[in-house]
């Protein structure tokens, strides 16, 4: 895909890993809608993206209130005519065992991790089966391969989404819409510090640019190929 002049909705951009991709989204002449809970942090990326010197909006939502998944896909046709490029990044973590997740804890995990994922991906399914074209890219982990105990509600969640990719990849492909599931080992970013908080050094782990190159490896590809998944392993740490 040439990625200039493209539209590229990112979830979860105001940090980590959806800000690389954002920013990287950026630099290859992408124009950017920013989706953060956060607006302060969102601010801070769009000035970086217009740096790069392309367009940024900022979509300052809780994606558990799905009102404004409408708004989010409305805002970002009326501002830059199409949707070209959704990356379904946005998650919360909780480092709780299985037998003490509380349900508000699982509820709150399933909403932002597997709801809205399939709302946005549904939605932008919709613009893109129009244009006959498109690329989707859920963001999954590698915690769907091997479910800790400790991080239960999370990675069931994240197995929700490898289904849901499944999924939107039989429904676009018809149509000309690409959609890839990457699963991301440990990366250094402030929610895994935040939700883990393990006793390691992150320099063992992989940097959020390290996804993001992911990204652009799967949107770089040419219109013949689909590569349905990336598994990111950080090699000095995850268990492979």
């Amino acid at each position: 895909m040439d990625l200039i002049k493209k539209t590229a909705i990112v979830t979860g951009a105001g940090r980590g890993i959806g800000k690389a991709i954002a920013i990287d989204l950026a630099k290859e002449g992408c124009n950017i809608t920013l989706v953060s809970r956060t607006k302060n942090e969102l601010e801070k990326v769009a000035k970086e993206i217009e740096v790069c010197g392309s367009k940024a909006l900022i979509q300052n939502f809780d994606l558990r209130k799905f009102p404004n998944i409408d708004i989010i896909i409305n805002e970002t046709l009326k501002h830059f005519g199409t949707i070209d490029i959704l990356i379904n990044n946005a998650a919360v973590l909780y480092q709780s065992d299985f037998l003490e997740t509380t349900e508000d804890e699982w509820d709150k995990t399933m909403d932002i991790n597997l709801k809205a994922t399939w709302m946005l991906g549904q939605k932008a399914m919709k613009t893109m089966i129009k244009q006959m074209s498109g690329y989707i890219i859920n963001i999954a982990s590698v915690g769907a391969l091997e479910i800790p105990t400790s991080l239960a509600a999370y990675g069931i969640s994240k197995v929700g989404v490898v289904g849901l990719n499944e999924v939107l990849y039989e429904v676009g492909k018809q149509y000309g819409v690409k959609v890839s599931v990457v699963y991301p080992g440990m990366t250094d970013t402030e929610m895994l510090r935040e939700g883990v908080k393990p006793n390691v050094d992150p320099k063992k782990w992989m940097s959020p640019e390290d996804i993001s190159n992911c990204i652009l490896f799967l949107l770089k590809q040419s219109d013949r190929v689909v590569v349905k998944s990336i598994i990111a392993w950080a090699r000095q740490w995850d268990k492979v």
